[in-house]
């Protein structure tokens, strides 16, 4: 699944700013949190085959998501070798996606996730 800022659904290929949560990162996340997921549900009980999108509020959500996945998932170093590919991955998701809400949330615009 691809985030992108939007004013509209329309637009999600001409977003500039992207954020991508592949099928890897989110059965990882699924397992760890049980499915129906209850700590990132907006996030991970999101259906990967449609698309959705996310209103002001649900950005606000999605920040505090995005800050405590940083939290539990937390790297000690930069070295990318250094860390298992999954944490490595869900931290950059994380930072992505918490930027891109903000600068969607600064811009008074929404985030449109939509189907890879």
């Amino acid at each position: 699944m691809t985030n992108g800022i939007v004013n509209r659904p329309k637009e999600a290929d001409s977003s500039e700013k992207h954020a991508k949560f592949n099928e890897e990162l989110h059965n990882y996340l699924l397992n760890q949190e049980g499915n129906p997921a209850q700590r990132y549900g907006l996030l991970l009980n999101l259906d990967p085959y449609s698309d959705r999108l996310f209103s002001s509020r649900d950005l606000y959500e999605l920040v505090i998501i995005c800050e405590r996945l940083l939290n539990e998932y937390s790297l000690n170093t930069n070295k990318r070798w250094e860390v298992d590919k999954i944490i490595w991955g869900i931290n950059k998701f994380a930072e992505d996606l918490k930027t891109l809400c903000l600068v969607a949330l600064e811009q008074n615009k929404k985030v449109f996730a939509a189907d890879d």
